[in-house]
């Protein structure tokens, strides 16, 4: 296998290239501090980036999803599952080959799992522009699937999430699921449940039909799809919703119609969209600030972030629930604010923080007590050792010592001879020079030790 590698500062630069070229990229990190070692620092594989495994908001396009896939072919009922770490969104299917392939047109995953002794069949049966993956035949067992589903959702069965019986798809999710362990991607709390897509539900395009009608994609230059011309949304989220819709279109009734009359109140009640309008545009990507929450890759700026957008879904969810439009009823009931985490950003995140932590003045002060006091050391560290001074020259009587520092000691207290005999014996005598003395004591000591 060729490899090739470049430092960690240009990863900017050159990792949404490799992983938009198909190529996997290997993140390597220290492994131990180096200041605890006297050899060479331990580093290894941290990460593995690949198209269909990103959080980087430069390889991720906010309008749609970026699908894992994995894949389980059979002759009569072939399984798939289709997983965005970045949305924690997890979906389950399974049916004949020409539904598959139907799936894999519609939802465009950028990269798909597959068994390694059946890649030359699913180029065969899907063609052959998707990046794949593959694995031995012992990952694609229903025994194994179903195992690392119950570990990672903590439950005796899949019944409630209504997939038990998709012997294939279950397959085809292990198989996925597994993946992200593989690629280094062991925090996966925020994939929360899988939802199977029923084939009865919707009316099925194949990839003719979705590339004739230029539904998501066209190939004439500069030419304009329908998803183009109907994406009036506010946020990434909702562009990606519209995206499945259009290519998922429903077929029953009742659904439809909760549709409908949903997009009429709207246009009879100005007032009361203008409310959603406004909030709207304020939550941003909920679905993937969570997901970096999950993964502990959140910037602070994206933690105040978070909060405007909870904040915003306290008007949305008061007007909904009080519509008299039965389905924004159900919605504004269903939609938690979550107070709790709203109320401790707000509390102990700074309002205008930095985009890094290590940047500092993110954490508002009056949260941590020991954070305050170091703070008041970096930034107000000549007025606390003038403050020893002053304390220590009253106590003793001695009224021209001086706190100063150097290299050889640290901080010390320098005596003028005229007045050593005042020296408490408790500070310890460090160096004798011409006409001074000078000393340390225990408070300097510690204010040194808290300084480095």
């Amino acid at each position: 296998m060729n490899l090739a590698g470049f430092p960690y500062h240009a990863l900017d630069t050159y990792l949404p290239k490799l992983v938009k070229a198909g190529q996997r990229v290997a993140i390597c990190d220290q492994l131990e501090d180096p200041k605890l070692t006297k050899t060479i620092v331990k580093r290894g594989v941290t990460e593995l980036v690949t198209p269909g495994v990103s959080y980087n908001d430069k390889i991720l396009d906010n309008k749609a999803n970026n699908f894992l896939a994995g894949v389980h072919i059979e002759d009569k009922i072939s399984g798939i599952s289709f997983l965005d770490i970045s949305t924690g969104e997890f979906f389950v299917s399974q049916g004949n080959n020409e539904y598959i392939d139907k799936l894999l047109q519609s939802l465009k995953p950028s990269e798909v799992i597959v068994q390694k002794n059946k890649q030359k069949l699913f180029f065969e049966l899907f063609g052959d522009k998707f990046y794949t993956n593959t694995f031995e035949d012992w990952v694609f067992t229903k025994e194994f699937g179903e195992d690392l589903l119950l570990k990672h959702f903590g439950t005796n069965s899949l019944k409630g999430f209504g997939v038990s019986q998709l012997d294939s798809g279950i397959i085809a999710a292990g198989a996925a699921l597994y993946y992200l362990a593989e690629t280094q991607h062991d925090k996966t709390s925020h994939i929360t449940k899988i939802t199977r897509i029923e084939e009865d539900h919707y009316i099925w395009l194949d990839r003719f039909t979705i590339r004739n009608l230029e539904l998501l994609y066209t190939p004439n230059d500069n030419a304009k799809t329908l998803f183009d011309i109907v994406d009036c949304t506010l946020t990434s989220m909702g562009s990606r919703l519209l995206k499945r819709w259009i290519v998922l279109p429903l077929k029953e009734k009742a659904p439809i119609e909760e549709r409908h009359n949903i997009v009429e109140f709207l246009i009879k009640n100005p007032e009361f969209s203008e409310v959603l309008i406004q909030n709207i545009k304020q939550i941003g990507d909920l679905e993937r600030l969570i997901s970096k929450v999950a993964v502990a890759r959140i910037s602070p700026r994206e933690v105040v972030q978070l909060k405007r957008a909870l904040d915003a879904l306290e008007p949305i969810k008061l007007s909904c629930s009080s519509s008299e439009e039965p389905a924004l009823q159900k919605i504004g009931d269903q939609i938690n604010c979550c107070q709790l985490i709203k109320s401790r950003i707000a509390k102990e995140i700074n309002d205008d923080p930095p985009a890094m932590v290590n940047k500092g003045n993110v954490i508002n002060k009056g949260v941590s007590e020991n954070l305050d006091e170091l703070r008041s050391l970096v930034y107000s560290g000549k007025d606390h050792l003038l403050q020893i001074q002053q304390a220590e020259s009253e106590r003793t009587g001695i009224p021209s010592l001086k706190v100063a520092f150097n290299n050889v000691f640290g901080y010390y207290i320098e005596v003028t001879n005229t007045h050593k005999d005042k020296v408490p014996p408790e500070w310890q005598r460090k160096q004798t020079l011409v006409n001074a003395e000078r000393y340390i004591t225990e408070e300097l000591k510690i204010y040194e030790e808290k300084q480095y």
